[in-house]
């Protein structure tokens, strides 16, 4: 998208995806929890640890042309955002799937970057806020 300054020279924007934080996201992190949640957060830790193996090899099975893997990898990332209460995350991850099966790169691409924004929002919330030394 392209826009002309008032001098005739070209200005470029810059469209900078964001995705809106959502319930599930912040239903996310255990740090606000308290007794028979805080007993589940095990079960978080580790589908946290597995989603962050998932997102690490995502962008890899797609550069290699690896589209079984990936498509593998997202069904399994649709279970584990169904356990994690991640609604949106595991929608997008279907959608990939439903791109893969449906040969369109445009639309594969765009949706799997979507899907790395989600899963990076969620790990970095879940995270909890950096803490200054």
């Amino acid at each position: 998208m392209d826009h002309q300054n008032q001098q005739g020279g070209s200005v470029v924007a810059q469209l900078v995806p964001k995705e809106s934080f959502g319930q599930d996201v912040r239903a996310l992190s255990p740090f606000g929890m308290d007794g028979d949640e805080f007993d589940h957060s095990d079960v978080i830790c580790a589908g946290l640890e597995e989603m962050s193996r998932h997102l690490r090899w995502l962008d890899d099975d797609y550069q290699s042309g690896q589209f079984d893997r990936l498509e593998t990898r997202a069904r399994s990332i649709v279970l584990l955002a169904d356990q994690l209460g991640l609604r949106r995350l595991g929608q997008v991850a279907a959608d990939v799937v439903y791109c893969i099966d449906d040969p369109d790169e445009v639309a594969l691409t765009a949706t799997l970057s979507r899907l790395m924004r989600l899963m990076t929002q969620a790990l970095d919330h879940a995270a909890g806020p950096i803490s200054t030394y």
